[in-house]
């Protein structure tokens, strides 16, 4: 495994799972990949989820929507669960993987704890989530401004806020 590692064909998870690196290279694939991984019932969020719509390193923890606890983790990944409840506006699908939007992606990523949040590495995920699927800084704003009761909302409003300097 280490050696299909080295030479690009895998990507390991931990030290005894991997996931195919032509599977990754699609939107469908890393969907399928995600799912695979994803407890039962639960919706990808935040890190995972931009992952799935843009690529990149698989993230270092699984986070999910869940109203559940979860301790043990999955193929090496902590699993973060996010207990919020979504419109169905803001849930798709790819294949059998339930996701947040590009979207309400982003401001999930914004919500995030200031120890989870590392701004350069969230600005550029957000920024190339506006780019890749079209959508503004005010369309952000929007979905933060409808949930003001989450404890990072502030934090959410001056990041969108920043961010829109730039459109």
């Amino acid at each position: 495994m280490r050696h299909l590692n080295d030479v690009g064909a895998l990507q390991a998870l931990d030290d005894s799972s991997a996931y195919l690196s032509e599977s990754a290279s699609t939107l469908y694939g890393r969907g399928t990949i995600a799912s695979s991984m994803m407890p039962f019932g639960t919706a990808a969020c935040a890190m995972t989820a931009a992952w799935v719509w843009l690529g990149g390193e698989f993230p270092r923890t699984l986070d999910i929507l869940s109203s559940s606890h979860f301790r043990t983790p999955v193929h090496g990944r902590r699993i973060k669960v996010f207990n919020r409840i979504l419109p169905n506006t803001q849930i798709t699908s790819i294949g059998d993987l339930r996701i947040t939007t590009p979207v309400r992606t982003a401001c999930d990523i914004a919500l995030l704890n200031e120890t989870d949040l590392m701004h350069e590495y969230a600005t550029e995920t957000v920024r190339a989530l506006m780019e890749e699927y079209g959508f503004t800084p005010t369309a952000c704003l929007g979905i933060i401004d409808d949930n003001k009761y989450c404890r990072n909302s502030p934090q959410a409003r001056q990041f969108f806020a920043t961010v829109q300097q730039w459109y």
